[in-house]
């Protein structure tokens, strides 16, 4: 294992990572802002009816990718050729089912036009997203989070001329086609010398067949995020969705955390899941640590200071979605809680278990969102998405237990919760102050705090605390 590897990748994910989540997030604030409740809603449900069908392209042949090619580099050519072949005809036929299907779904002209727009722009970004994967795999990520990062600058640049320009919820949706396409091109200019992609067709069945637990499970995945816009788009006013959608959208621009962390460490967690079961379960334990720091922080952070936060955000137009927000705030911590524990059954093949449990919380989702929502309006939606999102995390906790090793999770949340406490405390008493001031100084004491409380983390500040002073000169 090449640590110094896997630190180069998880850096170069990380701050790429990092400033595309803060670009994007500043960028959807904006585009909130300027469309308000209404238009927000059929921007929202574009985004989700389209999403959905794109799934269906992928079934898992990239990850698949991901996980043969890093334990034999000798066959990614064939998996790279397969899988890009494979994932354009999927994508041209998941267009086309959209097209059909939004007509009997009732929207409106605007949701229509946008999502004829947007199926183009993902199916172009679906062929990206594998070029992505294979650099996974030959661990090469820096390449990749240079093009993402290009990718969400360049979307980013263009929303802005359209909110400057006061043109409609429409245009909108040009700045994603125009920023994939020409991403694509970039994409195919750089590496035509350099990746010589194979097509086998005799093999291409067998692979759709080993990568459906991978392809499934991210299509349940991803339904189950979109699932609760998507119900309410069918059965609630395009305003309700807005609100719904603008306390929800803030919580899911940080649920890039966790895959953000892992990413870097498939390759080198799919090797230890076969050789080494003791150093899994160790690194996996310390995954799991700092994760629940950045998920449990982050939630309580929000859900603290939900009230300012939403009405300086959003200046004013959203200030309905302030409840909402402080219930959907636990989706965070609960979703990098759970992340480290679905991990260990992927890289231990044993996705199918995790599909079970992804697939079984969609149904459970379904379910409750439809009855609670009659009863509890959005308020409701809300509720059943944070119930099924601890099913999810007791289902992986009880699988990993019971089939894989004795995972000590219990024992890295005490100091964590802690540390959250007396950020929890801070960010309370300072909520008179601009919530990005009363966020930065509760989220220092949470770092003092957790640095002086736990040993990993006290490690970890004194690496960053070096490494801040070379960068500096300083020795």
């Amino acid at each position: 294992m090449d640590t110094r590897r896997i630190a180069r990748n998880a850096t170069a994910l990380g701050v790429s990572g990092i400033l595309a989540k803060a670009i994007t997030a500043v960028v959807g604030i904006f585009v909130t802002r300027y469309l308000g409740p209404g238009p927000f809603g059929d921007y929202s449900t574009a985004y989700a009816f389209v999403g959905t069908f794109i799934l269906f392209s992928e079934l898992g042949i990239s990850q698949l990718m991901v996980q043969e090619g890093s334990r034999n580099a000798a066959v990614l050519p064939k998996y790279f050729g397969n899988t890009l072949l494979f994932k354009s005809v999927m994508a041209t036929g998941c267009y086309i089912c959209m097209i059909i299907f939004m007509f009997p779904a009732g929207y409106n002209s605007s949701v229509q036009a946008m999502i004829v727009i947007l199926g183009i722009a993902v199916c172009f970004n679906a062929l990206n997203q594998s070029v992505y994967n294979y650099f996974q795999a030959v661990e090469q990520m820096v390449l990749a989070a240079g093009f993402q990062f290009l990718n969400t600058l360049l979307i980013a640049v263009l929303t802005m001329i359209v909110i400057l320009s006061r043109l409609g919820v429409v245009a909108i949706t040009f700045t994603h086609l125009i920023s994939y396409v020409l991403i694509s091109l970039l994409i195919f200019l750089a590496l035509r010398s350099k990746v010589k992609p194979q097509i086998e067709i005799s093999s291409l069945a067998g692979m759709v067949k080993n990568g459906l637990p991978f392809g499934i499970h991210r299509i349940f995945y991803y339904i189950f995020l979109q699932q609760s816009i998507l119900v309410l788009s069918l059965t609630a006013t395009n305003v309700q969705v807005g609100i719904y959608s603008a306390a929800y959208k803030l919580v899911q621009m940080l649920v890039f955390i966790p895959s953000l962390m892992t990413s870097a460490l498939y390759p080198a967690l799919y090797q230890l899941g076969e050789s080494d079961k003791d150093r899994h379960q160790n690194t996996i334990e310390k995954v799991f640590k700092f994760l629940s720091a950045v998920g449990i922080a982050g939630s309580v952070l929000i859900f603290v200071l939900a009230g300012p936060l939403t009405k300086w955000l959003y200046a004013g137009k959203f200030n309905e979605s302030i409840p909402i927000l402080m219930i959907v705030s636990w989706f965070l911590a609960l979703e990098c809680m759970s992340f480290s524990l679905g991990d260990v059954l992927t890289t231990t093949n044993r996705q199918w278990q995790r599909t079970v449990v992804q697939g079984s919380a969609l149904v459970l989702l379904f379910i409750l969102t439809m009855t609670m929502t009659p009863l509890l309006g959005i308020l409701g939606t809300a509720y059943a998405l944070v119930i099924v999102e601890i099913y999810i995390f007791f289902g992986y906790y009880f699988l990993v237990r019971r089939g894989v090793y004795k995972i000590r999770v219990w024992r890295q949340l005490p100091m964590v919760l802690l540390a959250s406490l007396l950020m929890a405390v801070t960010a309370w008493l300072l909520n008179s102050f601009n919530p990005l001031v009363s966020a930065a100084l509760a989220g220092i004491v949470f770092c003092i705090a957790i640095v002086a409380l736990d040993r990993d983390f006290r490690r970890v500040g004194s690496y960053a605390f070096r490494q801040i002073l070379r960068i500096g000169g300083i020795k």
